[in-house]
């Protein structure tokens, strides 16, 4: 199954592309599907695209969905210039934010960074 929607770049966008992945992921696979970690991982890479892309009024963010009976793929894209993920490090504990990418790294089994007009980030999960 493969769904795509754009979404406006606005705070509720975080609340919408969750909404948007689970229900994708429920109508593909059995109901007792874990999917709170793809609901955190949503989270973390649509703020980061809020925060980070330099979005304007009326921008959005195109968010995709790819649900087989092994794996979901997530792919949220936005007009931002992308980032190299080899540059990131490692958060502080005395830091309050930079702990997303920090969770993607640690739950997905595989995601990366697709730089260019849009630029975007995915993760996998198994399922």
């Amino acid at each position: 199954m493969h769904v795509a929607v754009e979404i406006p770049s606005e705070p509720e966008a975080v609340a919408i592309a969750r909404d948007v992945v689970a229900c994708a992921v429920a109508e593909a696979t059995a109901p007792e599907q874990p999917v709170e970690d793809l609901r955190l991982l949503t989270s973390e890479i649509v703020t980061n695209a809020l925060r980070h892309a330099g979005s304007k009024a009326g921008d959005t963010i195109g968010v995709a969905v790819d649900v087989s009976a092994l794996r979901v793929r997530v792919e949220v894209a936005d007009r931002g210039p992308g980032f190299d993920p080899a540059t990131l490090s490692e958060p502080s504990p005395e830091r309050i934010g930079g702990w997303g990418l920090h969770l993607v790294r640690q739950l997905a089994d595989a995601w990366g960074v697709i730089r260019g007009e849009p630029s975007s980030v995915w993760f996998e999960l198994s399922l």
